[in-house]
């Protein structure tokens, strides 16, 4: 059980945060960690909007996006994240074993190079804490400067998640 009640019945100042995630994610962007963060109504806002640009607008390839999610989920160990974007990897046609090495934080043998990149990308960041020179050279000439910028956001987004449901026990039933 999560260690902030889920908000059911906003207050005025939480409603606009709630009708953001109805909006734009859905009755169920109110489960979860949005759900316990709209006690924190302007940074849930703030923090949904970074994650509906990441998600949804971002020019990089969206399995490219979904990849990366999946990864570094993984490697912090997000299970209510993990579990919803390797499924998505799966439906964009990343390979199962693929998908699996990636959810048990091994080798990856056999992925597609966009998204050995994403891997690459997530992996470096969680685990060294600093993105290595061919790495970014790659993901450069992939991507392009912005592009680059994208990718990092995007795990970035997704290591804050993290943060934000391993602190305050969000994890889905079951896990």
């Amino acid at each position: 059980m999560a260690r902030l009640p889920t908000i059911k019945n906003p207050t005025p100042d939480q409603q606009p945060a709630h009708d953001y995630l109805l909006k734009t994610r859905g009755p169920a962007g109110l489960k979860g960690g949005f759900g316990v963060m709209l006690a924190s109504p302007d940074i849930c806002q703030r923090i949904a909007h970074v994650g509906s640009y990441v998600r949804f607008d971002s020019p990089i390839p969206r399995r490219m996006r979904e990849v990366a999610a999946t990864a570094i989920s993984s490697e912090l160990e997000n299970p209510w994240e993990y579990v919803i974007h390797a499924k998505i990897c799966r439906e964009l046609g990343v390979p199962d074993a693929v998908v699996q090495a990636v959810l048990d934080c091994k080798p990856v043998a056999g992925a597609e190079p966009d998204d050995q990149l994403a891997i690459d990308v997530a992996r470096q960041m969680a685990r060294g804490h600093k993105l290595e020179q061919a790495t970014f050279d790659a993901a450069k000439a992939r991507l392009g400067a912005a592009g680059v910028v994208d990718l990092l956001a995007c795990v970035g987004y997704f290591a804050m998640l993290a943060v934000t449901h391993k602190a305050l026990e969000v994890f889905p039933e079951g896990t």
